[in-house]
């Protein structure tokens, strides 16, 4: 059957496909989610939801990096990749082999579609309908909370810094919990930002979640020091940059926040 992904290329994917590799650690444990186990023949190092499962499935490499010897013994039915996350060269080769699917996820909309779809793809049609409807059912408890309640720097690397504008789905998870992102007008979706912008912005918080980079306490009591004014959070960075089923606990862990 002929299928368009996320970057609107039409791909040829076999009926029921029952050799899948994820490239993507959000996808994979979308995958467990619509009880595809059994299917899931390959995964990344970074695929580790969830976590009593995952380590069943054989490792393939990173997002980038990947063992192609290795794929090719699997002869995959479908891979299912990321524009953001995975390396274009790659998954280039890869589709001149396999059917591969990419995603390119900027919002909750977006990650609906893609749910959508794999469930379509893999004929998990109302495991993927009453997954979306449990995780809309979910943001729809956030509608109470003010837009803009703080404003906040959403730092995903350090040395140097980086941060997410509103093109971005950590933008998105940002705004549906009334966070302004103070960075939200910048040109490119990660931009480098120094210590003088972030407080020439004067947010109410600066964010340093778990992934990509992993801030650790150190860096805590780091930015304390350097931005006395402002409130440094440790945040779980999965529920900010996860579009899979992950979703359905994040409404719960954004209204704990403050």
């Amino acid at each position: 059957m002929q299928v368009t992904d996320q970057i609107h290329r039409t791909i040829d994917i076999p009926e029921d496909p029952r050799r899948i590799i994820s490239l993507v650690p959000s996808i994979t444990e979308l995958l467990f989610d619509l009880d595809l186990e059994e299917h899931l023949k390959g995964r990344t190092r970074f695929c580790i939801h969830p976590k009593e499962k995952v380590n069943k499935v054989p490792v393939l490499g990173g997002v980038m990096g990947l063992n192609f010897h290795k794929i090719e013994k699997i002869e995959p039915d479908l891979v299912l990749a990321s524009k953001e996350e995975n390396a274009k060269g790659e998954i280039m080769e890869l589709s001149n082999q396999f059917p591969v699917w990419v995603s390119d996820v900027h919002n909750l909309h977006d990650a609906f579609s893609m749910i959508y779809t794999i469930g379509w793809i893999c004929n998990r049609n109302e495991k993927a309908l009453a997954l979306t409807k449990k995780i809309e059912e979910a943001f729809n408890t956030l509608n109470h909370i003010p837009e803009n309640v703080v404003k906040a720097a959403y730092l995903i690397w350090k040395n140097p810094f980086y941060t997410v504008n509103r093109e971005t789905f950590v933008h998105d998870m940002l705004k549906r919990s009334g966070i302004e992102n103070v960075f939200a007008d910048k040109k490119e979706p990660y931009p480098i930002v120094s210590e003088k912008e972030i407080r020439q912005r004067k947010p109410d918080y600066i964010f340093l979640p778990s992934e990509p980079y992993n801030f650790k306490e150190n860096d805590v009591k780091a930015f304390k020091q350097s931005f006395p004014k402002m409130q440094i959070k440790r945040v779980e960075g999965e529920y900010f940059t996860w579009y899979g089923s992950r979703l359905l606990n994040a409404p719960y862990y954004f209204k704990q926040l403050f």
